[in-house]
């Protein structure tokens, strides 16, 4: 089994302010880490045969991302004005798993921490941390006790298509009526899937009626797209 990658494992902020709703990638991400931990409430008593017992009690997690101070994607202006204003965002950790698709881990953070860094002579870089509020979810790829890759309760279709060069669409026909979660081309992320309009520079749109995914450029020869769709 190959390993993943670090340069697989992606951070988005989940935009739900806009219509089309959006995946924004961490700008210019250089280390993105998803923790979760579980308290313990100790139980032992007379019959615990001298050995401590616990039962699993309240559950946190918590992201944290690095990264390199640009403008463009979900960049550091951003999140200081959602810290400012205390607003919720809602953050999807991508993985992918190669041939065996992607999981996708969601749930809504508060900003808990933000720090700026400009060293000089060197590049200016930023580290955030969130924290979770509630439950996260998983959807996409899971893997049973006994090893095996099986689809989980929401599944999500992975596709992929190696370009002959100048195409501007491709069609995929057993998506018609999913939703379109993830794009890359050429093993860059797409910053924002449309479902209506036309796309321009690395944007991209899916309609869903037709199981069509058009592009803001046409494709060059070789160029490998994979779509996540659910």
């Amino acid at each position: 089994m190959a390993a993943v990658n670090g340069k697989n494992v992606m951070l988005y902020w989940h935009r739900t302010d806009v219509d089309p709703e959006v995946d924004v990638a961490f700008a210019c991400s250089t280390n993105c880490a998803f923790n979760v931990s579980v308290d313990q409430k100790e139980v032992t008593s007379q019959s615990s045969a001298w050995f401590r017992e616990f039962k699993n009690d309240v559950a946190t997690w918590n992201v944290t991302c690095d990264g390199l101070i640009i403008l463009s994607g979900f960049s550091y202006l951003f999140m200081l004005d959602k810290q400012l204003t205390r607003e919720p965002i809602e953050i999807k950790f991508v993985v992918d798993n190669g041939v065996d698709g992607l999981t996708i881990i969601n749930g809504i953070c508060n900003i808990s921490s933000l720090s700026i860094n400009a060293p000089m002579r060197d590049v200016a870089t930023y580290n955030v941390s969130l924290q979770g509020s509630g439950a996260y979810n998983t959807t996409g790829t899971e893997v049973d006790p006994s090893g095996v890759i099986i689809v989980g309760a929401n599944p999500v279709k992975t596709k992929g298509y190696t370009a002959s060069g100048g195409e501007t669409s491709i069609t995929f026909a057993d998506t018609i009526g999913y939703a379109c979660l993830y794009v890359s081309r050429g093993g860059v992320d797409a910053q924002n899937i449309l479902t209506t309009g036309v796309p321009t520079g690395d944007d991209v749109k899916f309609v869903s009626a037709t199981g069509v995914l058009t592009f803001g450029r046409a494709l060059e020869a070789g160029e490998y797209i994979r779509g996540l769709f659910q």
